[in-house]
């Protein structure tokens, strides 16, 4: 009977010397050695889609994480740009970047989303500032 080590953690599939011999044919026992190396590759492969089974699990599991991270960074971006529009809101309608940022404590990536989310769903328009040419003039858009 053939031998499967795979569920051992073995690394070999053998024929008994009977099976070898019985096996029909001419040539029984080079056929049976065949049928080895067959079986052999057989269990490599095995193997290896067991291997790749787990690691499209793992990811999965990854992929799956990630996206409720990105789904919590959308509600927090969104809330920071309500926040932002309340602020510019308040000071009349017009804020420099600069100010703003200041205001609301936010780190130069996180205003510089929160902005890009503010002016991609048309709420807010970008000025350049004249007096300084690193800030923007942020006025609010009225609907």
């Amino acid at each position: 009977m053939i031998k499967d080590d795979l569920q051992e953690g073995g690394n070999t599939a053998t024929l008994s010397t009977e099976e070898l011999t019985n096996f029909e044919g001419k040539n029984s026992f080079q056929e049976g050695i065949l049928i080895q190396g067959i079986l052999s590759d057989f269990l490599e492969l095995k193997r290896e889609v067991i291997t790749l089974k787990r690691e499209v699990s793992k990811n999965r599991l990854l992929i799956d994480q990630l996206e409720k991270k990105r789904d919590s960074y959308g509600k927090e971006v969104a809330n920071r740009v309500s926040s932002m529009l309340s602020l510019i809101n308040d000071y009349g309608g017009i804020m420099t970047s600069k100010n703003t940022r200041k205001i609301m404590g936010l780190s130069k990536d996180e205003f510089y989303r929160t902005l890009q989310c503010a002016k991609n769903d048309n709420l807010i328009e970008l000025l350049p500032n004249r007096k300084d040419r690193r800030s923007y003039i942020i006025k609010l858009k009225l609907r």
